[in-house]
């Protein structure tokens, strides 16, 4: 178990590293960020800090929601055997294969965001 959660934290982090990135999918981009920023310049400092943290949360909460799927994901599949508190060989090849599969699908889906997201201001814009 200790090897999965291990596994599974790294993969946590790098999903997290890859969304705060310049690739990065978070709910402000989700928001159309231009008309968000637009309409953020006209609240008071403290409404914008309000809007802001609130984006916070809800985009801690998405991760952690995330996160506990892929957990959930990747036990359900690949630990079969609870006679040790380690995992087995092949265990742990499972773990470490589902984590890099969801990691590379939750890439791919960020970049296919991020190119419709262009497409879209592109398209507004011109």
């Amino acid at each position: 178990r200790s090897r999965l959660l291990t596994s599974l934290a790294e993969a946590f982090a790098h999903i997290a590293w890859c969304e705060s990135g310049p690739g990065r999918l978070s709910v402000a981009a989700m928001a159309a960020p231009q008309n968000l920023m637009a309409g953020m310049e006209t609240l008071s400092q403290r409404d914008q800090h309000a809007v802001l943290q609130q984006l916070n949360d809800m985009q801690m909460a998405e991760s952690m929601n995330t996160y506990n799927n892929l957990v959930e994901r990747c036990f359900n599949e690949c630990v079969t055997s609870f006679r040790t508190k380690a995992l087995d060989g092949t265990e742990e090849a499972c773990v470490k294969r589902c984590v890099q599969k969801f990691m590379g699908f939750s890439q791919r889906v960020a970049q296919r965001f991020q190119e419709k997201q262009q497409q879209i201001n592109q398209k507004m814009g011109g």
